[in-house]
C-alpha cells in the first residue's frame, strides 16, 4: 500500500474534529501495514493514535487557489519545456542536414 493511502485513513479518522476534542482512532492491519508490517512495526499489526486537536487553521482564498493550481502548473510546465526542446532539436536537425551551398 501507498503512503497516501494510509494518510487517507488517519485523515478519515480525524475528519469533522473540533478544536480540544480528542479521539482515539484504531486502524486494523489489513488498513495499515497488512502482514509485511513497516520498520519497527511487525506484520499484522493494528496501530491505535491518541489524537488532539489542537488548533484550526483556515486556508486564506490564495492557498486555497495555489492548491488548485498546482494540478495543472507543472504539466503544463512540463509539456511547454518538452515542445520547446523538440522544436529546437527538429531545428537543429534540419539545419545540420540541409546542404550548405557556396557562396
Amino acid at each position: 500500500k501507498q503512503w497516501y493511502q494510509r494518510r487517507v485513513r488517519v485523515e478519515r479518522g480525524i475528519m469533522g474534529m473540533c478544536s480540544g476534542e480528542r479521539r482515539k482512532l484504531v486502524i486494523p492491519s489489513h488498513l495499515a501495514y497488512g502482514n509485511q508490517g513497516y520498520r519497527t512495526i511487525p506484520g499484522d499489526s493494528t496501530i491505535f493514535f491518541d489524537v488532539e486537536l489542537t488548533r484550526l487553521k483556515k486556508k486564506s482564498v490564495l492557498e486555497k487557489s495555489l492548491a488548485a493550481l498546482q494540478f495543472f502548473i507543472f504539466p503544463l510546465t512540463t509539456s511547454l519545456v518538452i515542445f520547446y526542446l523538440w522544436n529546437k532539436m527538429n531545428a537543429t536537425e534540419k539545419s545540420t542536414s540541409s546542404p550548405q551551398h557556396p557562396s
